[in-house]
């Protein structure tokens, strides 16, 4: 019931700042702060009373339930991780937007976008589950459309088509999934439950004909591909990056990335049962090149904003790897796998949030973000060009970040699944820290470019919004454990 309560104070909030017009973005981040703290509090409540793995049951109505509409809400430590992430990432998205001209539309468009993540993470019911999947696709299609830069309309499409396509498979899947289940049962009973239609006992039963089974694990992921984004669906990725503003972008690669890395692990894990070893080695290969390419294309972008793009969704192919090797291996070393691509799911989106914030304030105090147009800022900013360089270190997975736990843990247990092919992993490692340290080098040192003129540093409250993004990603790299730890009872549960 707590859950459910915060999340509907979420939504009055949310409506309330649509209508707001003198200072809506105080508003809204004040909001969202509130909401982080009582997610907080509440997820040391679920963790300090011996929290087992298991999916703890908050909530349910009966809305239709004749045709098994449900309500139901639920908690693990992957949806608390990645709630975590959510209001972490949206207030800092609104903060970096105060002194731009938004009105209360943008704020409430940034917030309702929560919402949808919000809803998503804690709903057990496929068709609420699918319902906020698409809340969070009209806000940010709209974000960009209406507060886009160069190329919106087109950006805005393109990303509008390539999720929706990915929407229509995740439907189809859980229609099918739906089906089955009303004919498995003896008393052809509707549920649309989550834990109902997932089960190992049904899915892995006979009553799914072989052609179906494949036809459900194609359709959730693809959709889950399109918003992660991996290769071959990433289309959409350059043109929304650079077309969406600064705040918008945050919650695209934050946000976005986070909903395929929870339908990795909230619907196709569970579903492993009936994925095949072919299909397992086609999600490792998708995350390989994922990995390999999009690290070779960010090294040859001049721009920081497409770089990082590209870097963000390099780093989400380590969550492909993730899934696929660990559903082949057994034992410690599967669960220590798996573990490791939800930790980067969390590690990733910190990092990156904190990268786009970070150039945020480089581009409104220099008026750039192309690599060569930069140069030797940390003599005018050194705080501001600290915090940059943290987060560039953070992305390459220096020991001592948050990146790093999830990509060793990943890498370590996965060699003996992957073999020579470890090497192609370690190549795009090897391109990743190349790019990040030739940018740090090239934008932050060397001689001052004396066209950018007087330079002022960030101010106290500058640092502590984008530092706390900081801290916190010090404080999961040095002690893991502390999310580590129950993401591992998580996964062990669920094989």
């Amino acid at each position: 019931m707590i859950l459910m309560s915060i999340f509907i104070l979420l939504i009055l909030l949310t409506i309330i700042s649509f209508f707001l017009k003198n200072r809506p973005w105080e508003f809204s981040m004040y909001s969202s702060l509130l909401i982080l703290a009582l997610t907080f509090f509440y997820a040391i409540i679920i963790f300090s009373s011996g929290y087992q793995g298991n999916i703890i049951s908050n909530y349910s109505v009966g809305l239709v339930p004749s045709i098994g509409i449900n309500f139901t809400t639920g908690a693990s430590s992957l949806t608390l991780a990645l709630l975590f992430l959510t209001t972490m990432i949206v207030p800092i998205g609104i903060y970096i937007s105060r002194n731009q001209e938004f009105h209360g539309l943008f704020y409430g468009l940034m917030m309702l976008t929560e919402v949808g993540l919000f809803g998503l993470l804690i709903s057990r019911n496929f068709i609420f589950f699918y319902i906020f999947w698409e809340a969070v696709i009209i806000p940010v299609f709209l974000l960009i459309a209406i507060y886009g830069g160069e190329k919106k309309e087109t950006a805005s499409l393109k990303f509008f088509i390539y999720t929706q396509l990915g929407s229509v498979f995740l439907l189809l899947s859980i229609l099918t999934l739906f089906a089955f289940h009303y004919y498995y049962t003896p008393s052809h009973s509707f549920t649309l439950n989550m834990s109902s239609l997932l089960s190992s006992a049904f899915v892995s039963s006979s009553a799914i004909p072989v052609f179906w089974k494949y036809f459900i694990i194609f359709g959730f992921l693809f959709a889950f591909l399109v918003k992660m984004p991996s290769f071959p669906l990433h289309s959409w990725l350059p043109d929304a990056y650079n077309s969406a503003p600064y705040p918008v972008t945050v919650i695209l690669a934050g946000g976005l990335s986070l909903m395929g890395g929870y339908g990795f692990f909230a619907i196709l894990l569970p579903l492993s049962s009936i994925i095949t070893s072919s299909v397992l080695w086609i999600i490792i290969s998708l995350g390989i090149v994922s990995l390999v390419y999009f690290s070779l294309v960010a090294m040859m972008q001049t721009n920081l904003k497409k770089m990082l793009a590209f870097a963000s969704a390099a780093s989400m192919g380590f969550v492909n790897i993730s899934l696929g090797v660990g559903i082949m291996e057994t034992g410690a070393f599967g669960i220590q796998e798996l573990t490791g691509g939800i930790y980067q799911i969390l590690a990733h989106g910190l990092i990156i949030a904190l990268l786009f914030a970070t150039l945020f304030f480089i581009k409104a105090k220099t008026g750039k973000e192309n690599i060569h147009s930069l140069g030797g800022i940390h003599r005018e900013v050194p705080i501001l060009s600290s915090i940059f360089l943290g987060g560039l270190l953070a992305s390459l997975g220096l020991p001592g970040f948050a990146g790093f736990i999830s990509e060793f843990s990943i890498v370590a247990a996965s060699y003996y699944v992957l073999g020579p092919l470890i090497f192609l992993v370690i190549f795009g490692m090897i391109i990743t820290a190349s790019y990040h340290i030739w940018a740090a080098q090239r934008t932050l040192y060397g001689p001052f470019n004396e066209t950018l003129g007087r330079l002022n540093d960030i101010g106290r409250h500058d640092i502590f919004a984008i530092g706390s993004l900081l801290v916190v990603i010090l404080i999961l790299g040095i002690y893991p454990n502390i999310i580590f730890g129950l993401l591992e009872k998580y996964v062990e549960v669920l094989l």
